[in-house]
């Protein structure tokens, strides 16, 4: 999976929590789980419209029942409930 060029790109192979990576097109993306090759990241667009664009050629297949039940972002925020 990662290039043996000796770039950075090879030292990030070893995906964790909390890697936070910032796309050109303006969207963050946040590694929230790796367990056995997989990858679950949060994305986070600019816009609603950008995310319509993103996802406009997607199957929509409902609402994810353990994702749905965490807490809102606040949550995660700086002074968020636990701060």
């Amino acid at each position: 999976m990662a290039p043996d060029d000796g770039s950075d790109a090879a030292d990030r192979a070893g995906h964790r929590k909390g890697d936070h990576y910032s796309h050109g097109d303006g969207t963050d993306e946040i590694v929230f789980a790796v367990d056995e090759g997989h990858v679950l990241a949060i994305r986070e667009y600019r816009s609603v419209e950008d995310f319509e664009r993103a996802v406009e050629d997607a199957e929509y297949v409902g609402v994810h029942d353990g994702v749905a039940d965490l807490p809102g972002a606040e949550a995660f925020e700086p002074g968020g409930p636990d701060e």
